[in-house]
Formats: structure tokens, C-alpha cells, sequence
């Protein structure tokens, strides 16, 4: 199959040529694309906005390409080596093609190393994904094949006999060039992706327009999902409710959560999250919610938001959109909120923990402990009701003062209301306590920390008694004031907690001086690359009656 001669360069594309070309680039299209699995994933974690990617992809953090690189060199130094070495015993050109061999293995034993990395959120399926797919493996079969030929064309002129059985050798930097034609092809089926998201929000919009359903838009930059779910179950009193699913935010999450809506559904929840401006509005665009939520502002996002007052002005889009006959309810116990409450003009609420604000809806006699919580839910005008909680901490009564008020407003009595906050249960990843068949205490508050968040996660930790152990990676996407806020994080810990665990090189420098200047002792903070590492590193110190705490995890695309 393979040429071994060339004395004319129109033989390139004659005889074997066109076989050989068409069998190789088929196949490393097929080998470069699953040593890019990595590429794709961190693509996909990014919403397939290729900015977002490429800030990951040039982070000094990003190990990817730099083993990219070693992929590259090693294959062509055992290639350029092996070609040397056989073209001693056959003709220069046959020999050009040994090694390929090296080169394959190589890229094999890339694919196999990569794969035994465990993503923490796993490459998700999509006909998306499976589009993209086939735009990238097609694009790297064409590089490739448009490569042989130009190395055939530099070989026949040069005329060389070194640089004929070398030629192929410089295959191997495709690997390094395979994240970029990615983005390529991202871009190539951006216009298409395009038209599909609008046939679906079209579709969906429509499908809302028609229903009856009482439509309620949460958003926030933090508790959205918490509130979401403990108003759903709180509703489920009494109306048949249909939510977005998971942290589903997006106007495709939506259209997947309205395909199971009915004639049977009351009450419909849409999740609304952003990353810059304009987002919410087009979810409001979709959904024309008649009840706008707002659990609180901060920096969260401030890497793409850029100010906080850009992320002020996003999350006013949702009670921008509302009609006069709409309400909005807001968080009492963030300042975020309260400046927006006092923004906006129309019907409104306000809901919370402190009702020095003249909150509506407040909690008072509030009881924390490491089993749950207990509080008395006051309405204005209504007499109070009791409640009890297995959530944790004030900051979850605080969410479950605006359900509740939400609650209030579409027909629920406050017995009914009580009886839906005991039937919550903790929701994932979000100081959630972790069953486990060892006398230890965790405490899962992995998903997305924020400043808020780690003053709620560190009033649950007090909670406790024993040795405190908390792992960490730090906080993300805050732009310029990361490195600040995790040196103040750090310096925050140590008033909370006996040792701690550093995660991932991203803000390990600052996390760590925090907390040595906070004053830990050296010997108790410790650093581990990964989160199985740190695993590994937690199970050697476990003693009965620990208490650990997870809080934040970084995605794959900052890992």
C-alpha cells in the first residue's frame, strides 16, 4: 500500500498515493480527536463560547498543552531515530514510513493516560457535541491530509535524501495544533447551532405563550437553585409544578424542562442564570415570567461581568420584564437586593432573616444546630407558624423566607407553607450532609462557593464539634479581585477550622498565605494538584469524629 518511490510530483496523486493519503488522514483524524477529549470537554464546560475557552487554554495553569508538547517531541525524536535507522536496510523512501509506527504508539499512549483522568463532570453526550464531533474529526482528516501532500511537494523539490526518509516526521506537531482546529470548527458550526437553539426557543416560547401556567423567573448570584427547589417543594402543597431541572439556566435548559410541560402543570419555575448582559432578558423573552425572585447580588462572575454593577444591571432585567400586573420579590438580607428593591418601581416584596428592612415575610427565634434548624415564619398580618428544617444554616431559613413569601402570594396558607418546609430535604452540593459508614461528619458545599456562601458554610462548620479538615480549591471567576479574595478567604478558614487541604495550583499561592497569616501552623495546610490526590491525602488523616468540609470544587476547565 505504501509508495516507495517518487520521481515526479504528479505521481503524488496517482497509484498509491491517494490510497495511502486518505487511509492515514482518516485515521489520525480518528487519533487526534480522542487525544482532544480533554479539549472538547473544557469546550463544553464553557458553553461553547470559544472566548471562554481560550482563556482556559492560555491559562499558565493549564497543563494540556504543555503535555501536548511532550506528545509531540517524543513522537518525533523515536520517529526521525527509527526512519535513520531503517533507511540503512531498505529504500530511503519505504523507510520514511516506519516511523509512523512511534508515532502512533505515542499518540495511543497519550489517549490511554488522558482517559485514566477522571473529569469531574463527565463529557455529556449531546447531538451537540456528536455535530461537533464530526465537523473536528473531518477537519483534522483534511489538515492531515493537506499536510502529506505539502511534505510530498517540500520533499520532491528539496530532493534531499535525508529530508525524503524525514519528511513525515513533522506529523507529529499536528497534536499541538488539534485544540485550535477545534475551535475552528466550533466556529464552523456556530450558524448552524444557531439556527437549532432558535427553532428550539421559538418552539418553547410558543408552548409557554399558551399555557396558563403561573410563571415565576428566580435568579440571583448565588441560591437560585436552592430557592428554586425548596419553592417547588413548598408549592407541591398545593399546585402541580414543573421546575427547571438541576442548575438547567440557559435558554436550551429551559426548552428541555418545558418539553415536559402539560395541561396538568399550575406553576411553572425557570431558573435564569447569566454571565453577561443581556442574558436574562432573552430567558425572559422565552419564559415572560409574572413573579420575578432575586435571592442577592455579588462578585460571583466578576471575571465576565467585569463590574458589579454590570451584574446589578443583568439581574434587573428580570423585574425590567415584568408587566404591571407582575411582582417581584426580593432577598432582605443582602445589600444587592435591597438596592434593587429600591430601584424598582413596581409591585414588590421583601422577604428574609432581617426584618429591620420591613420585610413581609421574616423568620424569627431562628435555632441552628448540626441536625437542622428551627424558626418561627412570620407573615404580615397572618399569625406565625412554627417551622422545622433539616437544612443547615441561617442562610437556608433566609432562602425559605422567600419561598415562603412567593408561597403566600399564589395561595398557600402558612400551615400549608410549614408543612412543605418539613418536608425539604438538602439539596446537592449545597451544604449538604454526606452519608458514610465512618464515624465523620461531611459536608458537601462544592457547587460554585461565592463570598456568601463561605460566610454560610463557615456559621454551619461552627455548628460542629470535633477536629475541622476542609478542602478547597478557592474561589473562581472573580476577575481581578480573585487573588484578594482568596488570600482573605484563607485568613477567614483559620478562625473556622483545624486543617486544611489546598486544592489545584489556580489560587493555591494566595489561599495559602492567607491562611499562614492568619496564623495556622505550616504543618496544617497542606497542597494537593488534584482532588483525588487530596482524597488520598484526607483518608491518611481521618480520625473518628472529624468533621470535613468540601467547599467549592474547581470545574475541568480550570484543572
Amino acid at each position: 500500500m505504501f509508495p516507495t518511490a517518487i520521481e515526479n510530483f504528479s505521481e503524488v496523486f496517482a497509484g498509491n498515493y491517494p490510497i495511502f493519503y486518505l487511509v492515514f488522514s482518516v485515521a489520525n483524524g480518528l487519533f487526534l480527536y480522542f487525544s482532544s477529549l480533554k479539549c472538547l470537554l473544557a469546550l463544553q464546560q464553557s458553553g461553547y463560547k470559544s472566548g471562554r475557552y481560550l482563556t482556559w487554554l492560555a491559562n499558565p495553569d493549564t497543563p494540556y498543552l504543555k503535555r501536548l508538547m511532550i506528545l509531540c517531541l517524543l513522537g518525533f525524536l523515536f520517529f526521525c531515530v527509527l526512519n535513520m535507522c531503517f533507511a540503512m536496510v531498505m529504500l530511503p523512501l519505504a523507510a520514511s514510513y516506519i516511523g509512523f509506527a512511534s508515532y502512533f504508539l505515542f499518540t495511543g499512549l497519550y489517549v490511554k493516560s488522558e482517559s485514566s483522568i477522571n473529569a469531574k463532570v463527565p463529557l455529556k453526550k449531546t447531538q451537540r457535541l456528536i455535530r461537533l464531533s464530526a465537523t473536528f474529526i473531518v477537519l483534522l482528516a483534511a489538515l492531515t491530509f493537506g499536510f502529506l501532500v505539502l511534505l510530498d511537494w517540500a520533499a520532491f523539490l528539496i530532493g534531499d535524501r535525508i529530508v525524503g526518509v524525514l519528511r513525515y516526521s513533522l506529523i507529529c506537531g499536528l497534536p499541538v495544533l488539534t485544540p485550535y482546529v477545534l475551535l475552528i470548527a466550533n466556529a464552523l458550526n456556530y450558524p448552524f447551532e444557531r439556527g437549532i437553539t432558535k427553532r428550539y426557543v421559538k418552539k418553547t416560547t410558543a408552548k409557554l405563550d399558551a399555557s396558563k401556567v403561573v410563571k415565576i423567573g428566580i435568579t440571583g448570584s448565588y441560591g437560585k437553585t436552592s430557592v428554586k427547589e425548596i419553592l417547588s417543594t413548598i408549592l407541591s402543597q398545593k399546585y402541580r409544578v414543573l421546575a427547571t431541572q438541576k442548575s438547567y439556566n440557559t435558554p436550551l435548559g429551559i426548552a428541555l424542562s418545558v418539553k415536559r410541560l402539560d395541561s396538568t402543570h399550575d406553576i411553572f419555575i425557570a431558573e435564569m442564570g447569566a454571565r453577561n448582559r443581556g442574558d436574562i432578558k432573552e430567558l425572559c423573552d422565552i419564559v415572560k415570567p409574572s413573579i420575578a425572585v432575586l435571592t442577592g447580588v455579588n462578585n460571583q462572575h466578576l471575571e465576565s461581568f467585569k463590574t458589579i454593577e454590570n451584574t446589578k444591571d443583568t439581574k434587573y432585567e428580570l423585574m425590567e420584564s415584568l408587566s404591571e400586573k407582575g411582582e417581584a420579590f426580593f432577598s432582605a438580607d443582602n445589600e444587592g437586593s435591597l438596592e434593587l428593591y429600591g430601584r424598582f418601581g413596581g409591585r414588590k416584596h421583601l422577604a428574609g432573616l432581617n426584618r429591620e428592612t420591613g420585610a413581609e415575610v421574616f423568620a424569627t427565634d431562628v435555632k441552628t444546630s448540626a441536625k437542622g434548624t428551627e424558626f418561627t415564619l412570620n407573615f404580615d398580618g397572618k399569625e406565625p407558624v412554627k417551622c422545622v428544617t433539616t437544612l443547615l444554616g441561617e442562610h437556608s431559613v433566609s432562602n425559605v423566607c422567600l419561598a415562603a413569601a412567593v408561597a403566600q402570594k399564589v395561595g398557600l396558607k402558612p400551615e400549608e407553607i410549614r408543612d412543605g418546609i418539613a418536608r425539604l430535604t438538602s439539596i446537592g452540593h449545597r451544604l449538604e450532609l454526606v452519608p458514610n459508614n465512618k464515624k465523620i461528619v461531611i459536608i458537601d458545599d462544592s457547587y460554585n462557593s461565592n463570598e456568601d456562601g463561605i460566610k454560610a458554610a463557615m456559621k454551619v462548620l461552627d455548628q460542629f464539634g470535633g477536629r475541622k479538615i476542609v478542602l478547597t480549591p478557592g474561589l473562581i471567576e472573580l476577575g481581578k479581585i480573585e487573588n484578594v479574595a482568596n488570600y482573605e478567604f484563607g485568613k477567614t478558614l483559620v478562625s473556622h477550622a483545624d486543617k486544611f487541604i489546598v486544592i489545584g495550583k489556580h489560587n493555591a499561592e494566595m489561599l495559602i498565605k492567607g491562611l499562614l497569616d492568619g496564623g495556622a501552623n505550616r504543618e496544617d495546610v497542606i497542597f494537593a494538584k488534584t482532588l483525588n490526590k487530596g482524597n488520598a491525602l484526607l483518608n491518611e488523616m481521618l480520625k473518628e469524629g472529624d468533621v470535613v468540609l468540601f467547599e467549592n470544587d474547581l470545574p475541568d476547565n480550570y484543572s
